[in-house]
């Protein structure tokens, strides 16, 4: 139902650019979203909705995230970085098209019921 491959990229580019980086102190924040990542998309493999929502919320912290990281010295290389921005991205462009695409078709569905005669 929802899209779950793009949950396993961004679990991948958080573990290179932590092994990138030497397993550096300093890049340890990228195992955290990488976890998070693999935890959720076992749920979103599900067809849990509010699973989908979180996981949305989690993908725009995750651009607004990797985008701070910029200003500053940078705990992995750039590349690593515009690639899990750009991963974050088409995650979310399509947990919101399946999201919508839900809704569309449970809103059909309860149409065509109401339809049904008695």
């Amino acid at each position: 139902m929802y899209p779950c491959h793009n949950q396993n990229l961004e679990l991948r580019l958080h573990v290179l650019g932590f092994a990138l980086v030497g397993f550096a102190y300093e890049s340890l924040f990228l195992i955290f979203p990488a976890m998070l990542y693999c935890l959720l998309s076992v749920f979103l493999l599900r067809g849990n909705n509010w699973v989908a929502w979180l996981t949305l919320v989690c993908m725009i912290g995750g651009i607004a995230g990797t985008s701070i990281e910029f200003m500053g010295p940078l705990m992995a290389p750039s590349l690593v970085l515009i690639g899990i921005i750009a991963s974050d991205a088409a995650a979310a462009g399509l947990l919101v098209r399946g999201l919508w695409l839900d809704r569309v078709a449970r809103k059909t569905e309860s149409v065509e019921t109401d339809r049904k005669p008695a």
